[in-house]
């Protein structure tokens, strides 16, 4: 599916006749379906505010148990197990939310799984049956069965045919939305459907930055030696991740406002890593990318794809640019090229463009790279970032806090905001 319709109005107008309009006709109620997983932290604080959609919005909710992932999703499922309790701790110390200490055990699992089969599938019982299973409140445990699997398994199928490939998500008029995080948009959405209750409000918005607008000036200040090497923020990121790209922008306005010096650490998209992106998750990514950045108003216009000898020019040219003292201008560029210019990164001719933009010897930055091997330090930034405890991009490292993902910057603003009141007290 072509990038250019997945984010255009026309099929945004075609999604709602084809799911709102056309099925509700003599119905009481749109419908939106959730997808949970009775292991999944991020389930267990979606099932937490699902009566409060209820409650606010004049829709029905569907209910749909699946396992924790789809198999081969997960790049590193430890990691990704380790990670997802800690952010799920984060959210619900943002909304007031239940917390948890650690993951059901196993028996407990397989008992919550049976009794949710045999009652009633509404937001209540589920409600209960995640509070059972999370906090072990069981007074007996069922055993394993075929019947327990199978349904599961058929409501993995119907989650991967209608093209997601994760648990804590919800469906409507044809698009997804991946946890509280991106509730935001669904209140958006149905707000403009008309289909609200009470006040039209947004209320899961506590990731959302306060300003995220760059200071007065305006220029590449970010890798200048004026800036003091210990107000510093490490930002590892992908060229062809467009979740890099809005974090990238989101970070560099942040570190322009807050006099931050930013130190990039680029790293192999995994498909040059060897590792496989199914359908669902590469066309979700993109479409959820490109919403959000809207969001944020950041540019998002194309995606010309640098895999391979894109990512090969860019890199070598980076370790130049990087030892100039203009990594972050050069990165910049880059992602404008690919995602608001619709540049062929594997053309020399648009590489001399690029460097030229920013003042760049072009000649001189591949006379450089033929002694610098950027795999040599790929790898090593690869390598670290997994010692942080990631698996991908983007993240980031200011003082002690370590964020993963374009929407968990609130924290590195609010810690560089505190830097910056006590410099002002001192």
């Amino acid at each position: 599916m072509k990038a250019a319709w997945l984010r255009s109005k026309t099929r945004a107008h075609i999604l709602t006749l084809k799911y709102l309009h056309w099925p509700n006709i003599f119905a009481d109620k749109p419908s939106v379906e959730v997808y949970l997983a009775l292991n999944d932290p991020h389930s267990f604080m979606l099932v937490q505010v699902l009566h409060d959609l209820e409650q606010r919005f004049n829709i029905k909710l569907k209910l749909f148990l699946i396992y924790e992932a789809v198999p081969s999703i997960s790049i590193d499922p430890k990691l990704r197990r380790a990670w997802a309790l800690q952010d799920a701790n984060y959210i619900a110390q943002q909304y007031g939310l239940k917390a948890i200490a650690g993951y059901p055990s196993a028996k407990a699992l397989v008992t919550g799984q049976q009794l949710w089969q045999l009652q009633e599938k509404n937001v209540t019982q589920a409600m209960k049956i995640f509070e059972q299973t999370w906090f072990d409140e069981f007074d007996f445990y069922y055993n394993p069965s075929t019947p327990l699997i199978n349904f599961q398994i058929k409501n993995q199928q119907r989650l991967n045919n209608k093209g997601h490939y994760l648990p804590a998500t919800l469906f409507f008029a044809g698009d997804w939305y991946l946890g509280i995080d991106r509730l935001l948009h669904l209140e958006r959405k149905l707000i403009a459907l008309g289909l609200i209750h009470t006040d039209k409000i947004n209320k899961y918005t506590a990731n959302l930055l306060t300003d995220n607008q760059a200071s007065q000036d305006e220029s590449d200040n970010t890798g200048s030696e004026r800036l003091s090497n210990e107000n510093t923020c490490e930002v590892f990121v992908s060229l062809r991740s467009p979740y890099s790209y809005i974090g990238f922008e989101k970070v560099k306005k942040l570190a322009q406002k807050y006099n931050t010096r930013l130190i990039i650490k680029p790293v192999l998209p995994m498909l040059m890593r060897g590792l496989e992106m199914p359908i669902n998750k590469s066309r979700y990514i993109y479409f959820d990318a490109h919403r959000e950045a809207n969001l944020a108003n950041i540019p998002f216009k194309t995606f010309n794809d640098p895999l391979g000898q894109g990512i090969v020019n860019c890199y070598e040219i980076f370790s130049y640019a990087e030892f100039t003292g203009k990594a972050v201008a050069f990165i910049s560029a880059a992602f404008e090229a690919i995602y608001v210019n619709n540049y062929d990164l594997s053309q020399d001719q648009v590489m001399k463009l690029i460097c030229q933009s920013i003042n760049l010897d072009y000649h001189k930055a591949k006379e450089y790279a033929q002694q610098h091997d950027w795999q040599q330090w790929s790898d090593v930034n690869q390598t670290e970032l997994e010692t942080l405890g990631f698996w991908g991009v983007p993240c980031f490292k200011y003082q002690e806090i370590i964020s993963w993902g374009q929407d968990r910057l609130v924290p590195i603003e609010i810690a560089m905001q505190n830097r910056n009141a006590e410099k002002t007290n001192d």
